[in-house]
């Protein structure tokens, strides 16, 4: 049962017609199916539900956080004593010419497909990223040597405020894997500029990149890359040294198909996971005086 702090909270919830749903398992929630139960998991439908869902949270002093898929993301193992607020549900696409106005909640692959299916060209990377458009926004992510920042026209924020903020990609300091937004803020909508080409070459171009994933990445579940990348250089080079591949902590295995994933080989924890990937960046740190940083997002 959820405790009387957050009675109010999803009671307001409740009769905003807001979706609540009490004691998830964070293992549900995240690729590497990891973490205890959450208190609460909030699903707001649209923009109105997430703005009142923040200011409930606010109001009621809730400890709260937004996600989305979860494919970078690792929940403690003793759960999450507040509201995790899931995106996931908030989704839809409008073409514009040759742009493409894509909600947070829509899932990376959906993009990449609705894309090609407009004649569109750009965002055929997105189709094996296994999280949403926010958070893929959220951290610039890329693939296959392309990233969001390539086709970034404008980013939609919801302040800390309550405001709803139209952001331009120079507003960003856009990096590799790195976006810089408002504290506080959470990413409603992206523009995205593409190329007009046709749908059977973008596909095409999709397959390749779906199997070459296929063959270079693991299939078991993982949180995605564990470490960044040091300078232009893949931290799987620095990993490769350690000769740790394949090693095991519990249910967590470094993988023998990338060495710069970390799997769930059944069971694993999320305190595994650390557990691992500490011990790779100590060898790394070592071996080479490099110290590796993270990729993926714990939540504590």
């Amino acid at each position: 049962m959820i405790g009387e702090y957050m009675r109010e909270f999803s009671d307001r919830l409740g009769r905003l017609g807001v979706q609540c749903v009490s004691e998830v398992s964070g293992a549900t929630l995240t690729t590497f199916r990891s973490g205890g139960a959450v208190d609460l998991l909030v699903l707001p439908r649209e923009e109105s539900e997430l703005a009142a869902t923040l200011i409930a949270a606010h109001d009621c002093g809730v400890p709260h956080r937004v996600i989305g898929g979860g494919s970078n993301l690792l929940l403690p193992d003793a759960g999450y004593a507040g509201a995790l607020i899931r995106l996931s549900r908030t989704g839809g696409i409008e073409r514009k010419g040759r742009t493409l106005k894509v909600w947070a909640g829509v899932k990376s692959p959906v993009l990449a497909s609705y894309a090609a299916g407009c004649g569109l060209s750009g965002a055929e990377f997105a189709c094996g990223i296994p999280g949403t458009v926010g958070g893929m926004v959220r951290m610039n992510a890329g693939a296959f040597g392309q990233s969001v920042s390539d086709l970034l026209l404008a980013v939609t924020v919801l302040t800390s405020s309550g405001q709803v903020e139209r952001l331009d990609p120079q507003d960003l300091d856009l990096g590799y894997h790195r976006a810089s937004f408002p504290a506080g803020s959470v990413v409603l909508s992206a523009e995205l500029r593409l190329v007009e080409s046709d749908e059977s070459a973008v596909r095409a171009g999709m397959r390749v990149m779906r199997e070459k994933r296929s063959r270079t990445q693991p299939h078991a579940p993982s949180a995605g890359s564990v470490f960044r990348r040091v300078g232009e250089t893949p931290a799987a080079l620095y990993v490769e040294r350690t000769g740790l591949k394949g090693t095991r902590i519990g249910g967590a295995e470094l993988s023998p198909v990338h060495c710069n994933f970390i799997v769930n080989a059944g069971g694993a924890t999320t305190e595994e996971y650390f557990a691992l990937a500490e011990r790779v960046r100590e060898r790394v740190r070592a071996l080479t005086g490099v110290t590796l940083e993270y990729e993926v997002e714990r939540i504590c």
